[in-house]
């Protein structure tokens, strides 16, 4: 009981924690906003483009994640993922893998939007592609390929998984994907973040090197973002890349059902999966209060 305890006090440090960064990066996005507002009203344009981009990003990651970082860092660690080379073999399948959660992911999130679209009467807006759509190259690169991909390894992987470990693998790969996931602030990403964050937390776990799930991150990233968009107006290019994504999906397909034989999963120091579990991973005033945030986040996107 006392285990139980400890662990449901963890875990609500845990939404705080990331409540908070998620607070902060909606009162950075208003307070801009403000301001330009504020500049407006005396001729001063901002101009909501690829430097504004590159600098609120910057400002929400750094800032939010030295809040997240000082709610959390005094957490035990106390399992740390051993540092060891990951095999060639894990390599391949966990970006295979990594693809076809991208694919399938994506293709939820489409078909929910859809229904929602259709119940609501009016189409909803994809908020990444609309980012994207008024940026140059060189700042989709460093945002969504560079920046996007070393923090929030840093942020949901190292600091996160670090301090929950020691209640097993099981809930320290759940608990950061579905942060991870919820983190991105929309239905159109949640279910692929989420599928991509089990591969990641996975990996990070088994390796206990970062650099894996960067680069990873930053080949997905890329993937979908520079290269999806530079193919467009090119139709070979589009049926190479199109050949390329499906036979990903179907080889990471294959190879998902069979590595789930295969999965070693290490119970923690002080592991409460079981009955219960899930109330106290979840349903603790910390990460209650981390999901109305999300929440929140959630319909600001579909509305701004």
């Amino acid at each position: 009981m006392e285990d139980r305890r400890n662990a449901w006090k963890a875990f609500s440090r845990v939404g705080i924690g990331y409540g908070a960064f998620l607070l902060v990066t909606l009162v950075i996005q208003l307070e801009i906003g403000a301001i330009a507002l504020a500049l407006s009203r005396f001729g001063i344009e901002i101009t909501f483009g690829n430097w504004y981009m590159v600098i609120v990003s910057l400002a929400n990651y750094v800032v939010g994640g030295i809040v997240a970082y000082i709610i959390v860092r005094d957490m035990p660690v106390l399992c740390r993922p051993e540092a060891k080379k990951a095999g060639a073999g894990m390599l391949v399948s966990g970006f295979l893998i990594c693809m076809s959660a991208l694919f399938f992911g994506n293709l939820i999130g489409q078909a929910l939007m859809t229904i929602v679209s259709a119940l609501l009467g009016k189409p909803m807006i994809n908020p990444v592609e609309e980012v994207m759509k008024g940026l140059n190259t060189w700042a989709i690169f460093v945002t969504m390929v560079i920046m996007a991909p070393v923090c929030e390894e840093i942020l949901f992987r190292k600091v996160l998984i670090d301090r929950i470990r020691l209640y097993g693998d099981k809930a320290a790969i759940l608990v950061s994907s579905v942060v991870f996931a919820l983190s991105h602030g929309n239905f159109y990403q949640f279910f692929y973040a989420f599928g991509i964050g089990l591969v990641f937390a996975y990996i990070y776990i088994k390796t206990g090197r970062l650099r894996y799930t960067i680069i990873f991150h930053m080949v997905i990233n890329f993937l979908g973002s520079i290269v999806a968009l530079q193919i467009g107006e090119n139709p070979l290019l589009t049926a190479g890349y199109s050949i390329f994504m499906l036979g990903a999906v179907i080889a990471g397909t294959i190879l998902f059902f069979i590595s789930q034989k295969k999965l070693v999963l290490y119970p923690g120091l002080m592991e409460n999966w079981g009955r219960g579990f899930f109330k106290t991973l979840f349903l603790n005033l910390g990460m209650i209060l981390f999901f109305l945030v999300s929440a929140v986040t959630f319909v600001i996107s579909e509305i701004s």
